[in-house]
């Protein structure tokens, strides 16, 4: 599994599963020189968890941590992380980096239903004309059906989509 730093590939994720036991072993580039990176596994609505510190091994930085399900399931991942990233500071809470400050804030609204596949989130919320509307800023992209307004952004290019296959 991909591994991104700052929305770009950085390296590698694999996991091994041995009855109770997970066994995570990530791998990337060396980073700038003096920068201590760190590996987080995320899943949608839960706190960041913590895989471990990157350390040097030939040109490459791994880290190799075994947990066990009984402690994942106590930091509230009953199932693994959906995705893995790397960096010097934690990532936000559970939440897919749209590469858009504005995109970012509307996605912590509680209004926004939030929804991913590969690189595209998929916003939607309700749409009525007496009721705030909180993708205002970007209703020109967006379809409205049935009294939902939905708008795809594509996570990579940092803008408004028009087609994710798999999303109807």
């Amino acid at each position: 599994m991909e591994i991104t730093r700052d929305g770009a590939a950085w390296g590698t994720m694999e996991i091994m599963e041995h009855g109770t036991q997970v066994q995570f072993h990530a791998s990337g580039t060396l980073p700038r020189y003096g920068e201590i990176l760190r590996v987080w596994g995320m899943r949608e609505g839960c706190q960041p968890l913590l895989i471990g510190v990157a350390e040097p091994d030939g040109e490459r930085l791994v880290v190799d941590r075994t947990m066990s399900r009984q402690y994942l399931s106590s930091l509230g991942y009953d199932m693994l992380p959906e995705y893995y990233t790397a960096g010097t500071q934690p990532p936000k809470n559970g939440k897919q980096n749209s590469s858009d400050p504005l995109i970012e804030q509307a996605m912590e609204q509680k209004e926004i239903t939030v929804q991913k596949q590969e690189d595209i989130l998929r916003l939607s919320c309700p749409f009525a004309g007496d009721t705030a509307f909180p993708l205002a800023f970007i209703f020109c992209c967006c379809t409205v059906k049935d009294g939902t307004a939905t708008v795809l952004w594509d996570r990579k290019k940092g803008c408004p989509c028009t087609d994710s296959p798999g999303m109807g």
